[in-house]
């Protein structure tokens, strides 16, 4: 939280330079709240493309047959 508190107090800042009291409160809210939801959201795709790798690699283990035997074709050449 300390990214969302510090992210607030500048945004603060700028809204009290530009619109004083009021535009302090409202820049400074935005700005703590816009940190936080980008978080979640950023840990929540995070977390849903984890989530689909894990899937994708128990799904290739459960199938019959081993892709990852390879052909080796050179000693048919002589």
């Amino acid at each position: 939280m300390l990214g969302a508190l510090s992210a607030g107090k500048k945004a603060a800042t700028y809204g009290y330079k530009k619109y004083g009291v009021p535009g302090a409160v409202v820049a400074g809210t935005g700005g703590a709240v816009g940190v936080v939801v980008a978080k979640k959201g950023a840990k929540a795709i995070v977390e849903s493309k984890a989530k689909d790798a894990a899937d994708d690699e128990e799904s290739n283990g459960s199938e019959t047959g081993s892709s990852s035997e390879t052909y080796d074709d050179s000693a048919d050449l002589e």
